[in-house]
This record gives C-alpha cells, structure tokens and sequence, in this order.
C-alpha cells in the first residue's frame, strides 16, 4: 500500500482475531460478530492460505488439544445459536445447531508422561519409530492373515474328514443291502403300477316285452 506521497507503507486498517494452534504450526484468522465470521486457515510453513470459509456471526473458536481440529461457536444471540467443528486444513467436519449454548469447550487432554528432552528425541527420530511400528503393524497383519488361512485349513480338514466317514458309512451300506437282496440287488430300478382294464365278453339283444 502507497502513502500520500506515493511511498510504499504499510497502514493499519483493522484488527481481525487470529488464534494460533498450540500444537502445530497453523494460524485460524477471524472476523467474529460484525466481521460476519470470515475464516481464513493459514500455514505457517507453507505461509499461504489453506481455505477459507464462513460461520455466521461466530464470536469464539477454540483449538483442540491435538491442534488437528478447531471449533467455531456463536453464542449470546437470540436466535441461530451453533457450533461448528473444522480440520486444520479448513475442512468443516460438523455443525449443529443449538438455541441455548453458552461455551464450548474441549475436553482437556491427559498431561504428557514424557519429558521434554524424551519428546524432542522421539520427533527427531519419528522416522525410524515410524519404520520400526509399521513394521510390526505388518506382522501382525501377516499373523492375523495366516490365523484366518490356518481357521479356513481347519474346516477344510474337518469338511474332508466328515465325507470319508459318510463314504465308509454308505460303502457298509451298500454291503449289507447286497447281502440281504442277493442277486435282486443288481437289477434295475423298477416302479409298480395298477392298471385296470374293462373287457366285454358277450353281448346279447332281446326284445323287451312290457
């Protein structure tokens, strides 16, 4: 921007809200109450604009512990109370509304167990934890694939071993029905079959006499 006497300056033209996300590097701007909610998601590494979007009237936003997720709300209205639930990236991922909300607040997250010095040593050697998990995350897939291919072998055996037990049974069948019908067993199926016949065997005429 020029000044009067065509200097290149910077002016100050108004203050918009920017909160910063504690656990990243990503900054949301916003335009709350008269400024009609306009949302700017902002890369500090990047340094360029992710996405921009618009909660109507929004007054607060809150950043999730994580700093993967941030919530705008618009509350103290008569009317058209609500909440939405946005990604880093500027994705909106819900919204509701609600006549009465007051506050919104995310549930606090546990404090780290590690120490500072043990954190930095894990970030700095992510790739190598990242390789050694996928790599047992891999495993366990592969075991998990060989428990489903040993269930199916099991069945497979058992289906097996159930149809040599009904062979033999039919086999032992078989031999005693020869046994018992000799050598009526050999001859073809046969199917019995009442058939009735009508058969004149004499017709006589006689005149009638009353």
């Amino acid at each position: 921007m020029r000044d009067d006497k065509g200097r290149l300056a910077v002016r100050h033209v108004t203050t918009l809200a920017n909160r910063a996300c504690t656990q990243g590097r990503n900054l949301l701007l916003v335009g709350l109450k008269t400024f009609n909610g306009q949302l700017e998601f902002y890369s500090v590494d990047e340094q360029e604009v992710l996405a921009t979007a618009e909660h109507f009237m929004a007054s607060h936003i809150e950043w999730d512990p994580t700093g993967r997720y941030v919530a705008t709300t618009a509350v103290g209205l008569q009317t058209d109370n609500s909440f939405r639930i946005w990604s880093f990236q500027g994705r909106l991922l819900f919204e509701a509304a609600k006549d009465k909300l007051s506050q919104f607040n995310w549930r606090p997250r546990l404090p780290n167990l590690l120490s500072p010095e043990k954190e930095a040593e894990l970030l700095k050697n992510l790739k190598q934890y990242t390789k050694k998990y996928d790599e047992e995350d891999e495993a366990l897939l592969l075991q998990a694939d060989a428990d489903v291919l040993q269930e199916r072998q099991k069945s497979m055996d058992e289906w097996k071993a159930y149809m040599a037990r009904r062979s033999e049974h039919i086999k032992l069948l078989d031999g005693f029905k020869r046994e018992m019908y000799g050598p009526r067993y050999d001859e073809k199926p046969y199917t019995l079959e009442t058939v009735t016949m009508e058969q004149v065997i004499e017709t006589k005429e006689e005149p009638y006499k009353p």
